[in-house]
């Protein structure tokens, strides 16, 4: 067993007649802080998160160079609770200890994970859905060192590393997927299956949580998830996707008002509008909703086509998760019957505000969620729906 040492982790107290074979415990470092503690001849390093407002027990590990871990806020008081508590703490670093897992929940929408809503499409959700972004095993240089730490001269093919640029590689890859099985399938199809096929819940089957600061690990929104975790197995078979065209996307820039000028630096030989979305900028057929009330209109009709993706006749009846005290949600039909595949349907969503019920006008900015969802005993296409008034 190795001394605990707590420490501020200033430079003038990581010095050797301090910390020499001690395990240096401090708050939040980086691993620049981890070279320090090595230096000064320090057997490792414990870094605490101790702030609870910000990765919480969602932490994102690094690199360090010497033996180290990194606490959430829960088990730093833990530990800190022993060290007041021992005139003389100690532990040990197992390497051949077994892993831990399925303790935690997860997924988690990471702290640092950008989040909605769409501030130049209001009425698109964003983001469409979440995959794995945090810690992961991913390939790197040799030629670059693991960290940007000062004295760092490890190589490696591998890193540990987090953001989007980690969770884009899989979703990328399930996509790719996808386009193996269904050649045919146009790219909004693919986001169409990944939507609506996403779950909501975590691997303890609860609500995936979101580790931001003022949510304190309450439940994701749509706003945070999207639709949700993508699943690979189920978006291969779908049941039904939503399909958007590039003349649909013409439209969806001329409902945002873009110039012809704007708009050729997308579509190259663009003449000009000649017809907007109906139902404004949430008419593109999007596999999600979202309706702002706050704009004066308490009546929104949105109308959404889907395509059968399998085989055989199929039926799908709708059904509506939404706070009946809130809002008011009617589809038209309410059954959908395919007899084949490629074949199409339509249905038209009515979103009813009951603004007196809740006293909503006039409130502060007010956000609701709920989802609709066709199924059958076979398949469930499940949409996010995202209310907003004020």
């Amino acid at each position: 067993m190795i001394r605990l040492l707590p420490s501020n982790c200033d430079d003038e107290e990581l010095v050797p007649d301090r910390i020499m074979g001690k395990i240096v415990v401090c708050t939040l470092v980086d691993t620049s802080k981890g070279v320090a503690v090595q230096r000064g001849g320090g057997s490792g390093l414990v870094a605490l998160d101790t702030t609870r407002d910000w990765r919480m027990d969602g932490l994102m590990v690094e690199a360090f160079i010497l033996p180290a871990v990194s606490l959430s806020a829960v088990e730093a008081e833990k530990l800190s609770a022993y060290i007041h508590s021992e005139p003389y703490p100690t532990a040990s670093f197992c390497f051949t200890c077994r892993t831990v897992t399925g303790e935690n929940r997860a997924p988690m929408v990471a702290s640092f994970s950008s989040r909605g809503p769409n501030h130049i499409a209001g009425e698109i959700l964003k983001l469409d859905v979440i995959a794995p972004g945090t810690n992961i095993l991913a390939a790197w240089s040799d030629e670059s060192p693991l960290t940007q730490a000062d004295g760092d001269t490890r190589r490696s093919s591998f890193n540990i590393l987090s953001g989007t640029s980690m969770a884009c590689p899989h979703v990328a890859g399930v996509a790719a997927l996808l386009k193996q099985k269904h050649r045919e399938w146009t790219p909004a199809m693919i986001r169409s299956a990944l939507m609506t096929t996403a779950t909501t819940l975590d691997s303890h089957g609860r609500p995936i949580a979101d580790n931001a600061l003022r949510v304190r690990g309450g439940t994701a929104t749509p706003m945070a998830a999207g639709a949700g975790l993508v699943r690979p197995q189920q978006a291969l078979d779908p049941g039904l996707v939503y399909d958007a065209v590039e003349q649909d996307y013409v439209d969806f820039l001329c409902t945002l008002n873009y110039t012809a000028a704007q708009i050729r630096m997308f579509v190259p030989g663009f003449a000009g509008c000649t017809r907007t979305l109906r139902g404004g900028v949430g008419g593109l057929n999007y596999p999600s909703f979202v309706v702002d009330f706050s704009k004066g209109t308490d009546v929104h009709v949105l109308t959404r086509t889907v395509t059968k993706a399998s085989e055989g006749p199929e039926t799908y009846t709708v059904r509506i998760v939404a706070s009946d005290q809130l809002v008011a949600v009617t589809v038209t039909p309410a059954t959908l019957e395919f007899g084949k595949q490629n074949e199409t349907k339509s249905y038209t969503v009515v979103f009813r505000s009951k603004s007196s019920s809740a006293g909503v006008h006039g409130a502060a900015r007010m956000t609701q969620f709920g989802h609709i969802v066709w199924e059958n005993d076979v398949h469930r296409v499940r949409s996010p729906v995202v209310f907003m008034w004020g």
